[in-house]
């Protein structure tokens, strides 16, 4: 939904005065630094989704059950609740559906990349295909590559 978002740019600056040492003289001079910090937020009031969320969700989705469930476990993740626990039990529990069910669903989810295991049963929805409601999508995204980086690096022996 490209036609609501917006972007919030922020640019601050600010001047820092700091003691260095002159290389000729050899004394301590005071120096004033200008450091300008611009950061980008793209702001919610509504969840935002990105064509290749569509392509992962037909990857997904393989009859209306499984697209109930695939909303249902995406709507878990919202701004404030960025990993998630899924666990199938639970899931089934609550939805009534069989547990093996809920598992293919899942690994169907993090195979097409809609969302990424960052630990045992800890789940993180994709920044870069669907952004929840009221949440700063370039601060997911950044934490998303972040995390991404870290499960890449072997572990060492």
């Amino acid at each position: 939904n490209t036609k609501a978002r917006r972007m919030l740019v922020n640019t601050q600056t600010n001047i820092i005065t700091k003691k260095v040492l002159n290389d000729i003289t050899g004394e301590l001079e005071i120096t004033d630094f200008t450091q300008v910090k611009t950061s980008k937020q793209i702001k919610g009031g509504f969840r935002m989704t990105y064509k290749s969320y569509d392509t992962a969700l037909l990857e997904v989705v393989k009859s209306g059950l499984d697209l109930e469930i695939a909303i249902s476990i995406r709507d878990m993740f919202t701004y404030a609740n960025r990993e998630v626990f899924l666990s199938p039990t639970e899931i089934s529990k609550n939805t009534k559906v069989a547990k093996s069910k809920i598992q293919t669903v899942i690994t169907r989810m993090t195979d097409s990349g809609l969302i990424m295991k960052v630990s045992r049963g800890v789940f993180r929805l994709n920044p870069f295909m669907f952004i929840p409601f009221r949440a700063d999508g370039s601060e997911l995204q950044k934490e998303w590559k972040s995390i991404e980086e870290r499960l890449k690096k072997p572990e060492p022996n």
